[in-house]
């Protein structure tokens, strides 16, 4: 019986230390950008990359771009990946596991569309350093075709400025039906936006 508790309190004591490192919210290399939520133990992301230049059109070839939702397990969380308006035909289910803290590694089983010509993610696992920490809570996407931001959480106080469906926003507080985040357009807006607008988790 002793044997066993001691095994059990291992186990227990190595859970709650990998929980305490699993991983960093913040900007990572090559185009990722991942929140993790230890209340809820949720981890959202977003990967954005491009490539192969056009000097016709003045835009890049090839984009990679998808949403990145799941929960943490010890080091490991199974994700979903996808276009953000594009859900229900987009997923791809794959892992992400932290490395100490300061990296992640990131698989899927297949490509996203135009991927393969920017980042492979199904090749084998790819890994993302930390470059700079964040605050952030969650990111998540507007999923109205409008969400005006607010000054403050009142009705009283929106402002005129807007987001539009598919744009990314960084949570760093959630309060009651509001949700304070960043917005990094050709500026930086932060305010307040209503939860209902944003895609559920």
């Amino acid at each position: 019986m002793k044997k066993i508790t001691i095994v059990f309190n291992l186990l227990l004591f190595t859970t709650i230390t990998l929980g305490q490192q699993i991983i960093k919210s913040g900007e990572y290399d090559n185009g990722l950008r991942l929140a993790y939520d230890s209340d809820s133990k949720k981890i959202t992301g977003y990967f954005e990359s491009y490539t192969g230049w056009d000097e016709e059109t003045k835009a890049s070839r090839f984009s990679c771009v998808f949403y990145i939702e799941g929960n943490i397990i010890g080091q490991k969380a199974i994700i979903k990946t996808y276009y953000p308006e594009d859900k229900n035909e987009d997923i791809i289910e794959g892992y992400l596991e932290a490395i100490n803290g300061e990296a992640v590694n990131i698989k899927l089983p297949e490509e996203h569309g135009g991927c393969w010509n920017v980042q492979h993610f199904a090749d084998k696992p790819e890994k993302f350093d930390l470059q700079k920490s964040s605050n952030w809570l969650q990111i998540r996407y507007v999923n109205t075709n409008k969400s005006y931001f607010y000054k403050e959480k009142s009705n009283d106080k929106k402002l005129k400025s807007y987001l539009i469906k598919g744009d990314i926003v960084f949570i760093e507080k959630l309060e009651d039906e509001w949700a304070f985040c960043s917005y990094f357009g050709k500026k930086t807006t932060k305010a307040w936006l209503k939860i209902s607008d944003l895609n559920k988790l």
